[in-house]
């Protein structure tokens, strides 16, 4: 005999030989659903005893399992594949205790009443159907739930039950011991400050199902890791009933790399392990390989296809980093076509798909394939204000490509470093915040979730974010990037650049007499390599910038952290050539300027590349940067304003700054009309005050407060008591003596505040609890005792209640 035949019983595979039997068509003994009766979206699981013709489970040319589901109306069936699994009981210390063995079938019905199903068994000796069966599909009773995200004709992302969604998370894409503890104690820091997403990789150091034979009992190629699975299992589930979604790579650029991170030598593709692949690229080309690939994919969906905490499926991480890229590109391109159309035939749910690059338009016929329904960019920039650089990213990518977009991945620097560089997370505070209103459907998604996020305990970065995107009708009304600037607070105009190797840049950038650029996003259109005039010439565009100094000034090209060969800045001013230096790293070259319009051009005249962090033109800018997004209607807005200077290189060097007053918030393409600007403190989420101001000729110009770090924005017609119904409201208080010093105590004057219990917390300068005590307020005025010791600085005290929340700066001398 030729085959092996299993025979499973009782959710036991066991190895039999019945020759007799073997002859005749698969058998369903039983069919045991979980419930007769689940909610509206909600995991319906059918278990089976069967007997068919297979030597392995997890292989759909071999065998098939699958049922189909009619709607209650009889005008949709729906068909789902079974899975294989063996099963464990996941205790709470993390651990797994075998619990048998069998076929499944998962199903998350989309609709109200009665459910008919039928479940089928294909096998080599055919096809058998079970009889008629049923379940019920009752209303939602969970909160959470609101069913699927999908795509919709905005830039962001809808529930089945049409609520919007906007993405607040990081990356935490790998588990560093127990899967179970890590992630629920990962999962339960984010959802306690408002967090909803993050990014996991099938990584096989990770929770990746499939690896080469006898590594980490890895099976090879169509033989899954049984107990990843089962923590994915939970991980999904107890994901969904918090309210958080996932995007989930399904595979990552190492194991088809042998440079960049490279896992090929010990991937289950490379013929070396039995795989069908002579070389990386075969494996986006060999039959045989996008067979396997295909399977893995179906196995996927079958299994957790269900689930409404899968937000997105991601094909491929940085797939540029796998080898030969460019000379690869077509059939890379090929390979996504493929997946994608594969997933979108395949999974009944209909998930969103995407992709990831390294570098910025990478590559965009592949983003224009309608069956890749988000973008992504991933920054890593040495740059004192990054959000600037996810800004003008996200929005290069809204412009060309029109489809909601995420920035996946943002850092500076090294891990090692980011403790010292910036222990508090101010890059990731301004990122999230600018990533988002620059017009990302979420935040930007910060690295380092194990060895930084966590460990600082960085968490409460996301607080303001989960309060007043609650506020911003996104979805509703379609809002979009517009032009937004603040004029009063005259400070440096610094252009970071954001496209990366091999993507040539404009040569020409206008910096207008009223400080408005062409093109609006210069970033997205200068590179971060100048190129030298002996290698890798393709590439050059010596940008020149057409700039207004209202007095003379200066001009600065500040390098970043890598260089080719022997590279030399020369700049032209007004066609004379005023700077001729050989370039260094992390440097700063400049160039006086005399008032009036000026021609600046900027090349390396030497033999390579050097990095460029940005372009500084003094006293042409704000101190106060203004990103605004506005509805489809025009009558409301919602924006961020960010003190550039305050960012992690500038607190670390000196302090917080001096607070900027006299800004004038300036836009225009409203209604005339009387609106009112709520202005929100971007620590406690909470309105801090309201104006009325009154629009004509379709301008709003209005006062920016004394701003500390940040203040965000919503101008629309309603008063400010139209807000989320669980907001706080601001709470307007006095702290005084103010400076003061450690271990003495501080008179809080509370005004409106009587018999009621309050929170006080001293906050460091970037929002981080120094110490926190309750108080019983029987009067207006209270006493708050600083501890000793605390170090001379800026700081913040918050007072909060049952329904007000207020901040004050503290100088602590």
């Amino acid at each position: 005999m030729n085959k092996i035949y299993m025979i499973i019983r009782s959710f036991l595979v066991i190895s039999l030989f019945l020759p007799v039997y073997l002859m005749g068509q698969p058998l369903i003994k039983s069919i045991s659903p979980n419930l007769s009766s689940v909610e509206k979206y909600g995991k319906f699981e059918v278990a089976l005893d069967i007997e068919a013709s297979f030597t392995n489970p997890y292989d759909y040319d071999q065998i098939e399992v699958f049922a189909e589901f009619t709607s209650p109306d009889g005008n949709q069936t729906q068909t789902v594949d079974g899975f294989f699994m063996e099963d464990y009981i996941l205790n709470t210390n993390g651990s797994l205790v075998p619990d048998g063995s069998g076929f499944k079938i998962r199903f998350a019905p989309s609709s109200l009443g009665n459910w008919t199903y039928q479940i089928f068994v294909k096998d080599s000796n055919g096809t058998t159907s079970s009889a008629l069966l049923n379940f019920s599909c009752g209303n939602i009773n969970s909160p959470e739930n609101k069913g699927f995200l999908r795509t919709n004709q905005t830039h962001y992302l809808s529930f089945d039950e049409g609520d919007q969604f906007v993405l607040l998370g990081e990356n935490i894409c790998w588990q560093n011991g127990n899967p179970y503890t890590d992630y629920k104690k990962w999962l339960d820091s984010l959802d306690s400050h408002g967090g909803n997403f993050f990014r996991l990789w099938h990584a096989h150091w990770g929770l990746g199902i499939e690896w080469k034979d006898n590594w980490n009992n890895f099976k090879g190629l169509r033989q899954y890791k049984e107990v990843n699975m089962r923590y994915q299992d939970w991980l999904f589930d107890y994901s969904a009933s918090k309210g958080i979604y996932i995007m989930l790579a399904l595979q990552h650029h190492g194991p088809v790399s042998t440079q960049v991170n490279p896992n090929w030598n010990d991937s289950p593709y490379n013929t070396a392990n039995g795989g069908p692949c002579q070389s990386t690229a075969d494996f986006f080309t060999d039959s045989t390989a996008r067979a396997h690939t295909r399977n893995r994919y179906r196995y996927i969906l079958a299994r957790w296809g269900y689930s409404r905490a899968i937000l997105a499926w991601e094909l491929f991480n940085e797939v540029e980093w796998t080898d030969n890229y460019e000379a690869n590109k077509g059939i890379v391109r090929d390979w996504h076509e493929e997946m994608a159309a594969y997933l979108k035939s395949h999974d009944p749910y209909n998930h969103i798909v995407t992709t990831s690059f390294a570098k910025e338009q990478n590559d965009p016929l592949l983003w224009v394939n309608p069956d890749m329904d988000i973008t992504q960019t991933h920054h890593y920039v040495n740059t004192p204000n990054i959000e600037r650089v996810l800004i003008s990213s996200v929005r290069s990518y809204l412009e060309e490509f029109d489809k909601p977009t995420l920035t996946g991945e943002f850092g500076i620097g090294l891990s090692s470093t980011l403790k010292n560089v910036d222990p508090d997370g101010i890059h990731i505070h301004n990122g999230l915040w600018g990533a988002l209103f620059g017009g990302g459907m979420g935040t930007g998604m910060t690295w380092w979730w194990d060895i930084y996020i966590h460990p600082q305990d960085l968490y409460y970065h996301f607080d303001g974010l989960a309060a007043i995107t609650k506020d911003i009708p996104f979805l509703e009304g379609n809002m979009k990037p517009t032009d937004a600037f603040v004029t009063g607070t005259t400070g440096d105009l610094i252009i970071s650049p954001t496209l990366d190797w091999g993507v040539q840049g404009a040569d020409s950038i206008f910096i207008n007499q009223d400080g408005s650029l062409s093109p609006s996003n210069p970033g997205s259109e200068l590179s971060t390599f100048l190129y030298g005039s002996q290698w890798n010439t393709q590439f050059r565009s010596p940008p020149v910038f057409v700039a207004y100094f209202p007095t003379a000034g200066t001009f600065t090209i500040r390098t970043g952290g890598g260089s080719g060969q022997a590279p030399r800045i020369n700049v032209r001013l007004n066609g004379n050539q005023v700077l001729s230096q050989a370039a260094s790293t992390n440097s700063q070259y400049v160039v006086n300027v005399n008032a009036g319009l000026n021609y600046l051009k900027v090349d390396n005249t030497g033999t390579d590349w050097i990095n460029i962090a940005g372009y500084e033109f003094a006293g042409l800018g704000s101190k106060l940067d203004a990103y605004a997004l506005q509805s489809e209607d025009n009558k409301i807005a919602a924006g961020y304003i960010l003190y550039n200077e305050y960012n992690h290189e500038d607190v670390l060097a000196s302090g917080a700054p001096t607070p900027v007053s006299g800004g004038v918030l300036e836009m225009d393409g409203f209604h005339d009309s009387t609106y009112f600007v709520k202005w929100y403190n971007c620590l406690t989420g909470a309105i801090d005050q309201v104006e009325p101001v009154t629009v004509t000729g379709g301008k709003i110009s209005v006062n920016v407060p004394t701003t500390y770090w940040d203040y965000a924005f919503i101008i629309d017609e309603k008063d400010a008591m139209v807000t989320s119904v669980a907001k706080k409201q601001a709470l307007a208080f006095e702290a005084y003596p103010n400076p003061i010093q450690s271990g003495k105590t501080l008179t809080l004057d509370l005004q409106s505040f009587q018999q009621e219990e309050v929170s006080i917390e001293l906050l460091d300068m970037s929002g981080r609890t120094i110490q926190k005590s309750i108080h019983q307020a029987s009067s207006s005025r209270l006493s708050y005792s600083l501890s000793d010791g605390i170090a001379k600085g800026f700081y913040w005290i918050k007072v909060s209640g049952k329904e007000k929340v207020g901040v004050k700066a503290l100088v602590i001398n």
